[in-house]
């Protein structure tokens, strides 16, 4: 896959303004505080300079500045897949990764919505090797005949298994981050440094990280895994239903995320991924197709290049319950403002319903809107020769501009887009082929992506499939009771 490089076209507001999203934040966190339960962790920070009342930390400014320079430091980084695949990962690339942990399906036989299993877990992930616009999948569905207590634990399991790319894990608990750890170290060991994945923690809103977050935030970025904060409150509901008061909340848990990330491992390179999002007010129910979710994305990641963060943004999701035309304007219009504020990271792959009902034809729908968007954000080259002076002289002439090499020279490196998947040609060509709407081509290529991948995957090695299985065994043991 050819590397796309961040190109930050959009700015919603000039520096005056984010770096007053940035002071807000920071009053934010010195003046309310961080509830953080761990008293060690509390007293820890006291010892930095905080301030300590009761179970509430009040962040002193010069730790949160030492903990932004230290992450600086360490915003480029490699993942390296089971198979070898690279993937860089900095402030100056784009990338893409699908949704996580969707509990809800759209058959692809039937095409009724279902609960999610381990073989949707399987089938995304070998469906998701074969999409070229996606880097790192996450496990894209919740499987629903697994344990809770081992949940976030088998969907990394599963991905590392079946996943030709990095990945990208989650963790919410201290009992399955330690075994997460091991599941790292298992591929990590053999990556010279690198690492197979990210994973990514949620701090809860509105300023709140309980022992249990505090936990596995330790357990991972001890181990050195790349981690991603998932700060994910909701306006009008766990932060203020303004958008300028909903970035500057998000902002400012990250940064106490940052800081405590800054703490437990300095080597560890740190994520910037606030995920912002606004309910139906009639009915409080998430609805993440709006377009505040593309605006405030594109804010976060005006407020991540501010910092010299790397950014994961939501982008491309969708209210819409099925593969229609709103489902395609809402992941487009998202998508494109992330992708034009210089989003390093863009997620949504995969997702219907405001992230909870996932679609295998969906993916394939995604993987060409992302194709969409890159194209439009890359834009173009002018110079002597793009400007074809020297076309048009010839043309003039008698020369034919379709035969001209300028023509085929540009025709061939992809100077037009030249879609994969959507219809390119006239109505009677359309009917000729049956009439067929996006999702029934989707579904069609679905299916023929799966069978190409069930031929070219490799198994894991014995020795490897034998120490995961002991390391999920172990923990199936232990935690589920």
């Amino acid at each position: 896959m050819t590397e796309t490089k961040a190109n930050p076209v959009l700015k919603f507001f000039d520096d005056q303004k984010i770096h007053q999203i940035h002071e807000a934040s920071l009053r934010i966190l010195q003046e309310f505080g961080v509830l953080i339960e761990d008293a060690d962790l509390r007293q820890e920070l006291c010892d930095y300079g905080c301030d300590v009342d009761g179970d509430r930390v009040k962040f002193n400014p010069d730790l949160v500045d030492k903990a932004i320079t230290n992450a600086k430091k360490h915003n480029r980084f490699t993942l390296v897949s089971r198979t070898g695949n690279k993937v860089e990962i900095s402030t100056e690339t784009v990338r893409s990764h699908s949704s996580n942990a969707i509990p809800d399906i759209i058959d692809l036989e039937t095409g009724q919505c279902r609960r999610t299993n381990i073989d949707d877990v399987i089938a995304t992930t070998r469906l998701m090797n074969q999409l070229d616009q996606l880097d790192t999948p996450c496990a894209l569905v919740y499987p629903n005949d697994v344990p809770p207590q081992i949940n976030h634990l088998k969907q990394a399991e599963l991905v590392m298994r079946y996943s030709s790319k990095p990945v990208s894990a989650c963790a919410s608990n201290p009992d399955e981050a330690k075994y997460l750890v091991e599941l790292f170290g298992v591929f990590n060991d053999s990556l010279d440094g690198n690492s197979i994945g990210t994973v990514g923690i949620s701090p809860e809103s509105p300023l709140r990280f309980p022992k249990k977050i505090t936990d596995s935030m330790e357990m991972i970025i001890s181990a050195g895994i790349p981690v991603d904060v998932l700060s994910a409150p909701l306006g009008g509901m766990s932060g203020p239903l303004t958008l300028a008061g909903g970035v500057a909340q998000v902002n400012a848990e990250s940064l106490a995320f940052a800081v405590l990330s800054y703490l437990y491992n300095p080597e560890t390179p740190f994520i910037y991924g606030p995920r912002l999002f606004y309910a139906n007010m009639k009915t409080g129910c998430s609805i993440a197709g709006l377009p505040e979710t593309g605006i405030t994305s594109a804010v976060c990641a005006q407020l991540a290049s501010y910092y010299g963060f790397i950014s994961d943004l939501y982008g491309m999701c969708c209210t819409s319950c099925t593969c229609d035309s709103q489902s395609g304007y809402e992941k487009s219009i998202n998508g494109l403002l992330a992708f034009l504020s210089g989003a390093n990271w863009i997620s949504g792959f995969g997702g219907l319903a405001s992230l909870m009902v996932a679609s295998y034809e969906q993916l394939v729908i995604d993987n060409e809107i992302y194709a969409n968007l890159k194209k439009a954000a890359k834009g173009f080259e002018v110079n002597d020769d793009t400007l074809a002076l020297h076309v048009l002289d010839s043309a003039i002439k008698g020369g034919m501009i379709l035969a001209n090499p300028h023509t085929i020279k540009y025709l061939k490196n992809g100077e037009v887009f030249i879609p994969k998947l959507g219809f390119d040609s006239v109505w009677s060509d359309w009917a000729k082929k049956g009439k067929k709407d996006i999702q029934a081509v989707a579904r069609e290529r679905a299916i023929e992506l799966l069978k190409k991948d069930e031929q070219e995957l490799e198994p894991l090695p014995a020795d490897l499939d034998t120490e995961i299985t002991k390391i999920i065994d172990r923990a199936t043991a232990e935690l589920v009771k």
